[in-house]
């Protein structure tokens, strides 16, 4: 029997703020070129592994994708700035991977992210911007440019408004959900590395890493840095206004970033803005804060990001993961970033699943994420990359073990969202176990996130209940859903709406199913045993959802006790009473009169306790 409920008050469907919000964390992969477009294949099949790669995100109960879209100064989008990129043949692909992409994700209740690689910019190809401004290129103390892994001043000017010109185009045109940025720092190279490289190794070099000869020439050939600009040359001094170059330095990328999000916030505030920062943060001899120059804490506490997602590449154990985060102070990102968590922006950690299958640990997956679960600023994960997981085929497996219930992505307290109204929600019986349930959103000219719930509890609510669908869109729209796996024989179910933002609205109407016939009434039926002298049993049938009281009188009107004062679902259900009186002392023998109350309905039976 299927009924349609109207909506209960909120003590029906919202948790006390005591109970943790357990089905709220943000899960993607990062996706590189190589693995989306393949140069060498037509469209139609480059279209096809883009549909594969969110039907794994979504087999693996992920909810977001990070889908690279710039890569050593070229595109794979359409852009007015730059050229198509290498793995597309330099050349338009018959389709825009990014638009693509985009459709594809929001089908399956997935966001995605623009994944933009900042100022490394190895590319000489015509329209690239290493090819078009050669003076934009880093220098050594000499004053000799990058021969290879070219990156771009972020010290220039020109270097930083024509990127945030290049990075916006891609916001005003795309209905993105986040811009990610990589390599938003200086770089790590020094002259004493010099040699010829391809192209192709260039953009398959990984951020986050580097060698150990690398690291040894970073820090033993300082004067071999390319950390200078044809405007700032090392021979010049520190510029003025700055009273080291470490500060220039830091404070140039600072600024660029800090530009970018104001000019974000503009246009498409729900855009957010993330980095993939590098995973130590200013301890060890390769980290962000000395090595390339990039303060990323700095930027989270600011709020020039809304989002610190963190290359943890170098940890691959449980206990590492947890003291990388939280307990090893001062080698920790927990020390340096609280005013951040304060504010609610998102820190979300960054394994990297490619150093697990490396060490042969591929198994520790689970209990790292289980770990970092236990710190409460932890707002999900991001794995690198899509393609160790695919090589894996780990999407089932994943999605059946630590990701095996679907969890949406909390929103950032004060942001310039607005919540939506409650949407509608319908329930159509198809047969025992399988229904059919239709959102109906309250504004069909606006897309949105419409999230489906279920609970076979006597409590639903937003915060706590099991997803069973996040789509994304403006039109009313329709799922079946099964519960034949569910032990309970009755199911509720309730729908909300989030903007771009995430700001979620009430819960819809509530609505259940069940898959065993429910009673055709109400009614209070006798306790057994009566008499009694112990305790007895009371039951009571419900045919609708309700709160339900059940009160204990004696003979002359006394409250005695109040056995329930909660929400049930419609079934058979039974309460025991133990003959004490709501101080905690048994009662005298006598009669006793209980009365159920529920939804207007009222009725009372005589009891008889004997000592």
């Amino acid at each position: 029997m299927i009924i349609m409920l109207k909506r209960l008050g909120l003590f029906l469907t919202i948790c006390s703020s005591l109970l943790s919000q357990q089905n709220k964390e943000f899960r993607a992969t990062w996706v590189i070129t190589w693995d989306h477009i393949d140069r060498n294949a037509p469209a139609h099949i480059n279209k096809a592994h883009v549909q594969t790669i969110m039907d794994n995100h979504k087999e693996a109960n992920m909810n977001a994708v990070l889908f690279q879209v710039r890569q050593g100064g070229t595109a794979y989008y359409t852009s007015s700035y730059e050229p198509w990129g290498y793995y597309a043949g330099y050349q338009y692909p018959g389709y825009d991977p990014l638009e693509y992409a985009i459709q594809e994700a929001h089908k399956r209740g997935l966001e995605l992210h623009a994944w933009f690689n900042v100022f490394q910019c190895s590319s000489t190809y015509e329209g690239a911007p290493a090819a078009e401004h050669p003076e934009w290129i880093c220098r050594d103390q000499d004053g000799y440019s990058m021969d290879s892994y070219r990156s771009l001043s972020p010290g220039l000017e020109d270097v930083r408004a024509y990127t945030i010109d290049v990075a916006m185009e891609i916001v005003n045109n795309y209905d993105i959900d986040g811009l990610h940025l990589d390599y938003i720092r200086w770089n790590e190279h020094s002259n004493s590395l010099r040699g010829e490289v391809s192209h192709e190794k260039e953009l398959q070099r990984m951020d986050g890493i580097i060698s150990d000869e690398e690291l040894e020439a970073l820090n033993n050939n300082r004067s071999g840095r390319y950390l200078y600009d044809y405007l700032h040359p090392y021979s010049a001094g520190v510029p003025d206004g700055f009273f080291s170059w470490e500060e220039w330095w830091r404070g140039s990328v600072t600024e660029f970033v800090n530009t970018l999000h104001d000019s974000i916030q503009v246009v498409k505030p729900h855009v957010r803005l993330s980095v993939a920062a590098l995973g130590k943060y200013n301890w060890s001899g390769w980290q962000g804060y000395g090595s390339v120059y990039q303060d990323a804490a700095l930027w989270f506490n600011e709020g020039y990001i809304d989002q610190l997602m963190p290359m943890h590449y170098h940890w691959y154990s449980a206990e590492s993961f947890y003291g990388m985060l939280e307990g090893n102070c001062p080698e920790c990102w927990g020390q340096y970033i609280q005013p951040g968590i304060n504010d609610g922006l998102l820190f979300t950690v960054g394994p990297g699943s490619y150093i697990f299958e490396e060490y042969n640990v591929w198994d520790n997956h689970d209990p790292i994420v289980e770990a970092c679960r236990t710190i409460p600023w932890v707002d999900g994960f991001q794995f690198f990359s899509y393609g160790s997981w695919d090589d894996r085929d780990y999407w089932y497996s994943a999605g059946n073990s630590f990701f095996s219930k679907k969890t949406k992505i909390r929103n950032i307290p004060g942001n310039y969202g607005s919540t939506p109204e409650a949407p509608s929600l319908i329930l159509t019986y198809i047969d025992s176990v399988t229904h059919d349930l239709t959102i109906i959103p309250s504004n069909s000219n606006e897309n949105r996130w419409s999230i489906l719930y279920r609970s076979t509890e006597e409590l639903i609510n937003s915060d706590e209940s099991e997803i069973i669908d996040i789509h994304f869109g403006g039109e009313p729209y329709t799922i079946q859903s099964d519960f034949s796996n569910v032990q309970d024989s009755t199911a509720l179910y309730i729908a909300t709406q989030a903007d771009r933002s995430r700001n979620e609205s009430d819960p819809s109407n509530i609505v259940f199913a069940s898959r065993t016939p429910l009673p055709a009434s109400y009614s209070l039926g006798y306790n057994f045993p009566n008499p009694f002298n112990s305790t007895t049993v009371i039951p009571f049938s419900l045919p609708d959802l309700g709160v339900v009281q059940l009160d204990i009188y004696d003979l002359i009107g006394r409250h005695v006790i109040s056995l329930v004062d909660n929400p049930f679902i419609p079934g058979e259900h039974t309460i025991i009473w133990n003959a004490r009186h709501k101080t905690g002392f048994p009662v005298s023998s006598g009669v006793y009169i209980c009365k159920l109350s529920v939804n207007e309905y009222m009725q009372a039976i005589p009891m008889i306790y004997i000592k």
